[in-house]
């Protein structure tokens, strides 16, 4: 997905909503004032902006006075205001990208494999000659069988990382080291790579033009709408019917 750099959301520009975006997306619900902070407003002035974001459909209501980013806005907060680029580097990008998850799935370091990786957007369709970026989606799961174990390295892994000066900026972060630690190796800080998390965007990718390049092809499930029923007809009772 791209976006204009010069485009507005409501009174705000693109870009600076994208970071608030980016920021709010590890949330799994927020209040005005973190939406605020996150866009570098002044206290009690985001009511407009949250309007915005609503009528744009890139945030929900989650509450009274507590919203959350619908899968809209997890797209938006991860799409590009990079320049179009031609298609032999977008294969360049998807091949030094494969080249990572290989590195992923095989190398001890790595606490998390890809399980599953697909292609979809643009790139798919071969009229297409400029490319706004190349659309993954990535799936990952614990290398680590056990649980406690598991979780055990996820810790070790953080401490590591945060005697390093890395910044976790919370207990979620701390709780999914590994993964996040694997999916930023993934995306290699490539402006042409925009990738998702396969189980936030299921439902979307799955429901366009795709390609499975790791993993096995996963259907996408159809919600089986019940069978209208006819009402049911009421017969009169019979006069003087005592019940």
């Amino acid at each position: 997905m791209r976006i204009d750099p010069k485009g507005m959301i409501g009174d705000c520009p693109a870009l600076l909503v994208r970071k608030a975006l980016r920021y709010l997306r590890d949330c799994d619900r927020w209040e005005a004032g973190v939406m605020e902070a996150a866009a570098a407003l002044a206290p009690g002035t985001g009511g407009a902006l949250i309007k915005a974001l609503r009528t744009e459909g890139l945030i929900e209501a989650s509450g009274s006075g507590v919203w959350t980013i619908t899968q809209a806005g997890q797209r938006f907060s991860a799409a590009t205001a990079a320049k179009p680029i031609t298609r032999a580097t977008a294969e360049r990008a998807l091949s030094e990208f494969l080249e990572r998850a290989t590195q992923v799935n095989e190398s001890p370091y790595f606490l998390a494999k890809v399980t599953r990786l697909v292609l979809f957007g643009s790139m798919l369709r071969p009229e297409v000659e400029r490319l706004s970026d190349v659309d993954l989606a990535v799936e990952l799961a614990r290398k680590e069988a056990d649980f406690e174990r598991a979780r055990l390295l996820n810790y070790q892994r953080a401490e590591e990382l945060a005697a390093q000066g890395r910044r976790l900026r919370n207990f979620l972060e701390w709780e999914i080291c590994g993964h996040l630690e694997t999916f930023r190796f993934l995306k290699g800080r490539s402006r042409v790579i925009a990738l998702a998390e396969y189980s936030i965007e299921k439902a979307l990718v799955l429901t366009v033009p795709h390609r499975f390049l790791i993993g096995e092809p996963e259907p996408m499930a159809v919600d089986s709408k019940p069978a209208r029923t006819q009402p049911a007809v009421r017969n009169r009772r019979p006069r003087g019917c005592p019940f």
